[in-house]
């Protein structure tokens, strides 16, 4: 079973470019950890991830090998990068590109595959094949489980950010609900402030009043008492000459002892 670009980066032959490049930012990294520690299959793997990358990101290459994959002939090079010709634009091309350097390895690959059967040893081959194809099962269902796995999390976190936003808004709710009491409460100190203030305002004008009026009062005492001061003056010098004279009858009968 051939497989194609699309099935080394694990997308449909429909996917977008966004897509094509998420699939290929979450492959690299792993397949790049383990051709550092050594690990042949992966450095093979990796090279034909890059190869997939570099064809599906572009439109034009993208579109010339999905012509090929169709069977569709496709006249000239600029528009297929896999397009057998036989002038010098396609020498340069088998000369510089990945994919002629990846058809050649594929070619000798073919090859050595032909050697071992006409020697006898298709055994061996197919038990390299099982065991190729177990790995890449392995490894399909590891990306599977990490898909599986960012997907969970994705999940975990927007259900998180649903919580914390029914959070916020009962935050917001109780803190507008607080605002509004205290506010009412503002307003109430506010209004018992003003009214406890035109009370003593009426208790001040109250005892200014009653004081004007006391000091009214005492005003007219007093003029009552100098106005009988000044009518009784010639009475008491009335008076006073009659004690001075010794004259008790005239001052018993104008009344004198009354002072």
């Amino acid at each position: 079973m051939k497989i194609s670009h699309y099935d080394v980066l694990q997308v449909s032959p429909k996917a977008s470019l966004d897509i094509i490049k998420a699939a290929y930012e979450h492959l690299k990294p792993a397949l790049v950890q383990q051709a550092g520690e050594g690990n042949q299959e992966a450095r093979n793997q990796l090279l034909f991830l890059e190869e997939a990358n570099s064809v599906l990101s572009s439109p034009e290459k993208r579109s010339a090998y999905d012509a090929l994959l169709a069977g569709t002939p496709v006249p000239t090079y600029a528009t297929h990068p896999l397009a057998y010709e036989t002038d010098n634009t396609f020498l340069s091309w088998w000369g510089d590109s990945k994919t002629a350097r990846i058809l050649m390895a594929i070619g000798l690959s073919a090859a050595v595959f032909g050697a071992y059967k006409f020697i006898g040893q298709r055994g061996e081959l197919k038990t390299q094949a099982k065991q190729v194809e177990i790995q890449a099962e392995r490894e399909i269902g590891s990306f599977r489980n990490d898909a599986y796995r960012a997907e969970s999390e994705r999940t975990l976190i927007q259900g998180s950010v649903q919580n914390q936003d029914k959070l916020i808004d009962k935050s917001y709710d109780i803190a507008s609900r607080e605002a509004e009491r205290r506010k009412a409460e503002l307003e109430y100190r506010a209004n018992a402030g003003a009214q406890q203030l035109e009370m003593q305002r009426q208790r001040q004008e109250a005892q200014l009043q009653e004081q004007r009026w006391r000091q009214e009062q005492y005003e007219k005492d007093r003029q009552a008492r100098e106005a009988k001061a000044v009518a009784d003056a010639p009475k008491r010098q009335l008076c006073n000459m009659y004690a001075l004279n010794g004259n008790t009858r005239d001052a018993q009968a104008a009344g004198c002892f009354r002072y």
